[in-house]
Parts: C-alpha cells; structure tokens; sequence
C-alpha cells in the first residue's frame, strides 16, 4: 500500500527515520546508475568523523583502505611490534551514509549527495561538522545536492535572501558556479519534484524522480503496516496542515 501523502509523509520523521534514510540512499544510488552517463558512477560511501569538545576530526573516509600485509613481501604475515604506549582518542565517533558521483575515467568526485539527518540538523558538534563538510564541497568545487525531509531541526543555512518558509527544502549547487544555489521549497502537500543532478558544465543535468524513490523505500519498507496514521505525527503539522492532513487521512485509511 502507498503512503496516503502525496508527497512525503510526515510520519517517517520518527524511530522509522534511520531505516528510511539508509534505504532512500540506495534507491537513489540505484536509480541514478540506471540513467546516469556511462562514464560517471554513483555509488554510497560511510563518512567518519570523531566528535569532542575540541575539534571535529575526520578519521576515515570512503577511500581509505588499510592492510595488514606489506606490499613488498612475497607470503607470509607481517610481524607485530608491540606499542610502548596506548592511549584512547577522546570523543564519539560518529558515521553517516551518503552518495557520490565519480567520474570514472579521470578518477575524480563530481556530485555528492547528502540526505540530511536530524544530528546534521543540530547544533551541536555533529551539526557544525556536517555544514563545515558542507563548506568544503563548495570550496573544493564539487557540486552538491542537499535533500531536507525533515520539518525538526535547526536547518543549515540557505543563502540570501532566504527561500519561502517550507515544510521540506532541496538545495543544487553546481560546483563551477561559486557560491550561487538554486533552492526547491516544498510542502507536506506536494508532489516531491524531480531534482536536477548536476555532472559538469559541458554535460547535460541528470534527473533524479526523487518522489519515485521515497515511494519504492515506503512500499519495500512496509511503512504503512508500521506507522500509526491514528495519532498526529512527530514534530506535529502547522495549522492548516495538521487539519487537512486528519481530513486526508479519514478519507482513505481511517475507519470512520
């Protein structure tokens, strides 16, 4: 059954949310690959970082592999030396899926695609590390697509002047067009759009039908046997929402 929103459904902002997230990153990433030019890949990547109250310190990162063999030797195992001292880092480490687009012939990154999650939305230490990650996509030159699903939280900045208060927000930048953004505001009472997936500037956007994702994740997830449509969704709609939302779902799947 799908979900009785025409868009996205508030409901999924709830202890459902890390499924939801996990599950969105995949059929994102799978979608795109099936449309995507051949020489540029999608794939998802776990970003690590470790969280004190010092510093923000990235401590791995997709591309990172580590072995326990030396590349010099021809068989055998590497010996162990026993350190003289041991110590623990200080902090949490935290981690967060994401998806990016490699152009697979010159080896290099070109889109990233972050799906916020409530800690990217705080503001605390682990809302300042993802908007300082943020910065750094803009500064290298990568463009980045944003995907806001969630109405909570303290949003990272949007730009001057600020796009139309909306439930939900999705954020382009082009990397080659500086600090230039373009925003889509949308309502819990829409249609999710499709979102422009930018490449580079000589090769055409790709297009992501986000609305098709989040409605494949909803149905294999088997939200509507889980979600509680009987009680009022978490954080709870504004006023004229919360009533049209009751009036939409009564008509289709509460008894009356």
């Amino acid at each position: 059954m799908p979900s009785p929103f025409p868009g996205m459904d508030p409901y999924i902002e709830s202890w459902i949310w890390g499924d939801f997230r996990g599950s969105l990153c995949q059929a994102i990433r799978d979608r795109l690959n099936a449309r995507l030019p051949k020489r540029y890949i999608a794939s998802t990547l776990l970003y690590v970082w470790r969280v004190d109250n010092a510093e923000r310190l990235l401590i791995g990162g997709p591309d990172v592999f580590l072995s326990d063999r030396d590349p010099t030797s021809t068989g055998g195992s590497v010996a162990t030396i026993a350190a003289p001292i041991y110590t623990t880092l200080p902090g949490i480490e935290r981690k967060q899926r994401y998806i990016k687009i490699v152009d697979s012939e010159e080896r290099r990154v070109v889109t990233v695609i972050e799906i916020l999650s409530p800690s990217n939305k705080s503001s605390s230490d682990d809302g300042q590390a993802y908007r300082l990650k943020r910065e750094e996509y803009i500064a290298d030159g990568i463009s980045l697509v944003e995907i806001d699903l969630l109405r909570s939280g303290q949003r990272p900045p949007l730009g001057d002047p600020a796009p139309p208060i909306s439930d939900y927000y999705i954020l382009v930048h082009r990397g080659w067009e500086k600090n230039r953004m373009g925003i889509w505001p949308v309502s819990v009472r829409e249609q999710l759009p499709r979102v422009p997936i930018p490449l580079d500037p000589d090769v055409p956007d790709a297009t992501l039908e986000l609305h098709a994702c989040v409605g494949q994740v909803y149905d294999s997830g088997r939200y509507s046997e889980q979600l509680d449509y009987s009680k009022s969704p978490k954080p709870p709609l504004r006023e004229p929402d919360a009533t049209w939302a009751r009036e939409l779902l009564t008509n289709r799947i509460l008894p009356s």
